[in-house]
């Protein structure tokens, strides 16, 4: 009995080293990559599947839109480094390299435990002219399942690559009687400010940051309340303790633009709301100094111009998707009717504590919530 059982012992410990050398082996030769596209082919032979096309030009001979959409998706797939043949292109930034998918080549995806493969397809017609279509190949099984929530990820995913992609800019509003070329003037943003790397108490960038997160994911919550999706905070501390840096952090964060109100450049009320009319999703608007203006008005701009541009209707008719940020030095003397919720989500008080460490005066932040 003990010799049957030191022969199987032995005879496992074989068929496991020589599982391990054909392993190795087969990694080393890429005979592995050649036996996963046989399982593949097999696999694609023995199950019935559907295709849908997706043409570079729609009937019309205009751009599809989902056809740019797919070429992005598509490129970002970590499998087409799998593919035959994968074109290496520069990027934006000096370091960047791009891959994307050869013509006549194919990419696989997974979604849902489903695998789905999509050809980019060329055909030369009689005018010599070449199409382009994407082939999307799923398994009729699993057709009605993921279809349709797969094109609902394709957006998902593109959505939050454009936003990494996207170029911040800084706008900034003129004088009313200067509309050559429209009330903003825009200028890149450069500014190096981060929520990871400005000096702030580390419990309120967690909140800070789940805030703004919980803002991007939040566009079917707000609008099944019936409210704009756009979100306010007000920043109020003494003068020269960082109210700017953390503006700026924030629209790095969100990869929106800045649209810097200047309250001064502002004839009146109309005027007022005609710049908000002119300012784009994805944003984050700002009024710095809100207190001083309100003591030391010199325009025709007033009271309840100011209310309307916080929460007004042309506010919630072009509002969908900004942050509002004011700031000021104090609110103690501010008509409560500014600060009352709804046009106020969040309060935060900035003020400056100098911290000794290694020779470096560092700033912290705390938050302080309304009480209203």
């Amino acid at each position: 009995m003990f010799s049957i059982l030191r022969y199987l012992f032995c005879l496992f410990v074989v068929i496991a080293c020589v599982f391990v050398l054909v392993r190795l082996f087969l990694y080393r030769t890429a005979l592995i990559y050649v036996l996963k596209r046989w399982l593949h082919w097999i696999e694609d032979r023995v199950h019935v599947h559907q295709c849908f096309r997706v043409p570079e030009l729609n009937e019309n001979f205009q751009e599809n839109q989902l056809y740019r959409k797919v070429y992005t998706y598509l490129n970002s797939l970590a499998t087409i480094e799998d593919s035959d043949f994968t074109n290496l292109f520069s990027g934006k930034k000096s370091n960047e390299i791009v891959l994307c998918l050869d013509d006549d080549q194919t990419v696989h995806d997974e979604f849902l435990r489903a695998r789905v493969s999509w050809t980019n397809e060329v055909v030369r017609g009689s005018d010599q002219i070449r199409r382009r279509t994407f082939v999307l190949r799923i398994k009729k099984k699993d057709k009605r399942r993921i279809l349709r929530p797969y094109l609902q990820h394709i957006h998902m995913v593109l959505d939050e690559i454009e936003q990494r992609r996207r170029e911040v800019k800084l706008y900034m509003n003129t004088q009313s009687d200067d509309q050559r070329n429209g009330r903003w003037r825009s200028f890149p943003f450069t500014h190096p400010s981060t929520l990871d790397t400005i000096a702030m108490d580390l419990d309120l960038k967690h909140k800070v940051k789940s805030d703004l997160e919980s803002f991007l994911k939040s566009k079917q919550y707000y609008h099944r309340l019936g409210r704009v999706w756009k979100r306010s905070y007000l920043l109020y501390g003494p003068s020269g303790t960082g109210k700017s840096s953390f503006i700026a952090a924030m629209a790095n964060f969100l990869s929106y633009d800045v649209y810097d109100v200047d309250l001064w450049r502002v004839s009146d009320d109309s005027d007022l709301k005609m710049l908000l009319l002119q300012t784009k999703n994805k944003s984050v608007i700002v009024i710095e100094d809100l207190d001083r203006f309100m003591v030391e008005k010199s325009t025709a701009l007033s009271f309840s111009g100011v209310l309307n541009f916080m929460d007004g209707i042309v506010n919630s008719c072009c509002g969908d998707e900004r942050v509002m940020v004011f700031t000021m030095n104090s609110k103690d003397q501010i008509d409560p009717a500014i600060l009352r919720p709804g046009r106020i989500d969040e309060f935060v008080f900035v003020y400056e504590c100098t911290v000794i460490d290694h020779g470096t005066s560092t700033r912290s932040l705390t938050e302080e919530r309304h009480n209203g």
